[in-house]
């Protein structure tokens, strides 16, 4: 599997390989999703937490409390939580022309969040953790701003559906 990858805004989450996590602007563009319409405020039924990545070396094993098993089989080391969040205001798996994505709108207050750590990360893994276990780990392309944010990759709609429930602790 190829590692995860964010770009434009954010791009991060899932265990397909290629995961690229783009931002989104306000104005509809050729190409925006066209699946599925906006489900309001979501309410995660645990928290997501985002840890940034230290390393990765392949293995099964670890050998600390910060370290976790991907779903690539690979070994992520993580440094200590940017965050924890609860709220989104829409979690959604959509068909692009590029083929399916999940976008992510975040609350103000976890955008300025999302705004300034992505800003400072560039090409970075950001880990994606619900619940203990690392979801994604994709890299962060460029600063995510406006808020809204898009993990892209290799995505069959099932995947990205899975994806964008794991993410709220839901089912597809």
């Amino acid at each position: 599997m190829r590692k995860p990858v964010l770009t434009a805004l954010v791009a991060a989450l899932f265990l397909l390989t290629g995961l690229l996590v783009a931002g989104c602007g306000g104005e509809p563009v050729a190409g925006a999703p066209t699946e599925q319409p906006g489900s309001g405020p979501v309410k995660a039924r645990v928290p997501v937490e985002l840890r940034p990545v230290t390393s990765v070396k392949p293995g099964l094993e670890v050998s600390g409390p910060d370290e976790v098993i991907g779903p690539d089989n690979t070994v992520y080391t993580l440094a200590p939580s940017i965050g924890e969040f609860t709220e989104f205001e829409d979690v959604r798996a959509e068909k692009t022309e590029s083929g399916w994505v999940v976008t992510i709108k975040l609350p103000a207050a976890t955008s300025a969040l999302f705004t300034k750590w992505t800003t400072e990360h560039v090409d970075e893994q950001l880990a994606i953790m619900v619940d203990g276990t690392l979801i994604s780990a994709p890299r962060i392309a460029s600063p995510i701003t406006g808020g809204s944010l898009q993990i892209t990759g290799n995505f069959t709609e099932d995947a990205a559906k899975k994806l964008a429930a794991d993410i709220t602790g839901g089912t597809p």
